[in-house]
């Protein structure tokens, strides 16, 4: 026996609580940069290795600032595709209105919750990648940034390769163009990884 009118919808089911918008999307962008900036200083590092060991080049500092700037262009273009990426991916998955109000079952309201909480992770992550692809085109236009992390890279470079000469078996790493391309989709694993943390999916 029915105790309630068949034509009711089944909205009495309260929604599944929404999980909270990015706290604080300055810090997320601060700590994706700082990944970026990692990610960086070991690029440069590897061409000033093949430009020393492969090319025999001297040291010269525009030729290593040339280097830094490339990887920044390379990290940024690889950064902004992947957020054009997932911004379409988040318009997708958004339910539509229609979806919205055509929402009847739990099943139906629980999918629906879901599409949204999903759209809000894309968009999160879209969001901080082109923060952070901001960051890098400003700091590829800043001289004094871009020679310290030449500068930098020289030095981690030299490290390696006085610790090649004094022990003979231990050969400074040279990454490969696969290893590379690894290596920034590390960084975008890496922030994704920040910003699920941070917004607390």
């Amino acid at each position: 026996m029915r105790y309630w009118s068949a034509s009711a919808p089944a909205l009495a089911a309260r929604p599944r609580p929404r999980p909270e918008a990015p706290r604080d999307l300055a810090l997320q962008i601060d700590e994706g940069y700082l990944v970026a900036l990692s990610a960086l200083r070991m690029s440069v590092k590897n061409g000033i290795i093949m430009r020393i060991l492969r090319d025999g080049a001297p040291w010269n500092e525009q030729a290593a600032s040339e280097l830094a700037r490339r990887a920044i262009d390379t990290l940024a273009a690889e950064l902004s595709e992947t957020a054009a990426r997932l911004s379409d991916d988040s318009v997708i998955a958004a339910p539509t209105a229609r979806q919205s109000r055509a929402a009847r079952s739990r099943r139906d309201i629980a999918r629906i919750g879901h599409g949204r909480d999903e759209a809000d992770r894309l968009g999160a992550r879209s969001r901080v990648m082109r923060g952070v692809v901001d960051r890098l085109t400003g700091a590829r236009d800043d001289t004094g940034f871009v020679l310290n992390l030449a500068l930098r890279a020289r030095d981690d470079t030299l490290g390696e390769l006085m610790q090649a000469r004094l022990t003979p078996h231990v050969q400074p790493q040279l990454l490969s163009e696969e290893e590379q391309r690894e290596a920034i989709e590390g960084v975008k694993a890496d922030l994704q990884l920040l910003i699920d943390e941070r917004a607390g999916y």
